[in-house]
């Protein structure tokens, strides 16, 4: 008898631990049951509790690791983009892949590259041959006061929402009216023996449908990098 007691409390203690609902829905209950029930059942809403703490957690934990992995996904698709660039033979090759991968990659309504009107090397070397039909409007040279006014001195992106972005058409052509958030980053050709500063040759300019497709706080550095990769391969390729 005892045997069989004593079985039958281990399997009632065993069905209450795999039910930890079941005391706390039933509270009229635990008079009948004792202390001992008591016990089960403050035992059993302590595991609720760090079951619910431990499904918060591994929700955060899938979270911060989806987020690393897109991470890792963007940065591998940047390098790509640079990769093809370096590789890239022509002026024209250069500026299709700096437009349509990011596009196409990162959903993106519409890149363009801006140069300015000073960098007359620059801009011959796409006068010489006329660009692809699905390179239009993608080139727009400026008035080089009209980019300092715009970009500044700084090296970092200009983000710009809304309606606050003045001259968009002078970066967006006939998408003008499509854009609603924009980030216009610097082009600099490198410090060397002729020009002991760099100095600012155009924009490579993204531009979203929607206004908070880029905004002022999101990180730039990868954009930086690209422009900075793309500004290199356009100087190498003009002095070539």
């Amino acid at each position: 008898m005892n045997t069989i007691s004593s079985l039958k409390e281990a399997q009632v203690l065993a069905w209450l631990q795999q039910n930890p609902d079941f005391l706390p829905n039933h509270p009229d209950l635990l008079p009948a049951v004792g202390e001992v029930g008591k016990v089960i059942s403050l035992e059993s809403g302590q595991l609720v509790h760090l079951r619910r703490q431990n499904d918060q957690l591994r929700d955060k934990l899938d979270t911060i690791l989806n987020r690393l992995l897109r991470n890792e996904e963007i940065y591998r698709a940047f390098h790509a983009i640079q990769t093809q660039m370096i590789l890239a033979t022509t002026a024209w090759a250069v500026i299709a892949i700096a437009t349509h991968e990011p596009e196409n990659l990162f959903n993106i309504k519409r890149v363009t590259v801006s140069l300015s009107a000073q960098e007359s090397s620059l801009v011959q070397l796409f006068h010489r041959t006329p660009p692809p039909e699905s390179l239009e409007e993608r080139l727009f040279v400026l008035d080089h006061v009209l980019l300092t006014q715009t970009l500044g001195e700084g090296s970092a992106p200009v983000i710009r929402v809304g309606r606050e972005g003045k001259n968009k058409q002078c970066y967006f052509g006939q998408f003008t009216a499509s854009i609603r958030s924009e980030a216009l980053v610097p082009l600099y050709a490198p410090a060397d023996a002729q020009n002991p500063q760099r100095r600012l040759i155009g924009a490579l300019n993204l531009g979203g449908e929607a206004p908070n497709r880029f905004l002022p706080s999101d990180a730039t550095d990868l954009l930086q990098d690209l422009a900075n990769v793309f500004s290199h391969c356009l100087i190498r390729i003009a002095a070539s």
